[in-house]
């Protein structure tokens, strides 16, 4: 069967044409329906991150107000930590001269004389004491007892003497000078 169309071409080409229109009209509009969606759904989730914004940044205020307290808090045990490592250091050396004196008197022999006595150093840590003396020995014997005790004695240390001279009198009298570190065992 054989079809014949008698409708003019031109008609066939206005309809054909005015399909395409209406197909191109369509498409435009669901290409525009889905760039309104997609906005719009950009435009929510940009009020979403807002208010999520809004938030975070009241936390952040009420942190920083409790990271000052710390700060301040951290400060103020700070002065406290070094006030008590002051008073502990104190306390620790409160007994170094009463030590030393004890460990002196019982290292000076009986022939020596200690006519001045004077330290340095110390402080508050109890560390070593640097001791300087001059004393006067009824010989020279006395003189290398009391040195051989003092290095014996592990307490005192660094003993160096200095010149000793030789007094004649009533009887002879060695004076001498005496430089030691004396390191306390607390």
């Amino acid at each position: 069967m054989i079809k014949i169309n008698l409708v003019p071409a031109e008609i066939l080409a206005k309809a054909q044409q005015k399909q395409q229109m209406i197909q191109a009209g369509v498409g435009a509009g669901f290409i525009l329906l889905l760039v309104v969606g997609i906005s719009v759904a950009h435009w929510f989730k940009l009020k979403r991150l807002e208010r999520h914004a809004a938030t975070q940044q009241a936390q952040l205020k009420k942190l920083e107000v409790v990271v000052a307290k710390v700060e301040e808090l951290e400060k103020t045990a700070g002065a406290v930590r070094s006030r008590l490592s002051v008073i502990t250091d104190l306390l620790k050396g409160r007994p170094l001269y009463p030590y030393f004196m004890s460990d002196f008197v019982r290292s000076v022999p009986m022939g020596v004389r200690v006519k001045s006595l004077s330290t340095s150093g110390g402080g508050s840590a109890a560390g070593p004491l640097k001791i300087s003396l001059s004393a006067d020995s009824r010989s020279n014997e006395d003189i290398a007892a009391w040195i051989k005790k003092l290095e014996q004695s592990g307490r005192f240390g660094q003993v160096e003497m200095g010149p000793v001279t030789a007094v004649d009198g009533a009887e002879r009298v060695y004076t001498f000078t005496l430089i030691s570190v004396y390191t306390p065992q607390l």
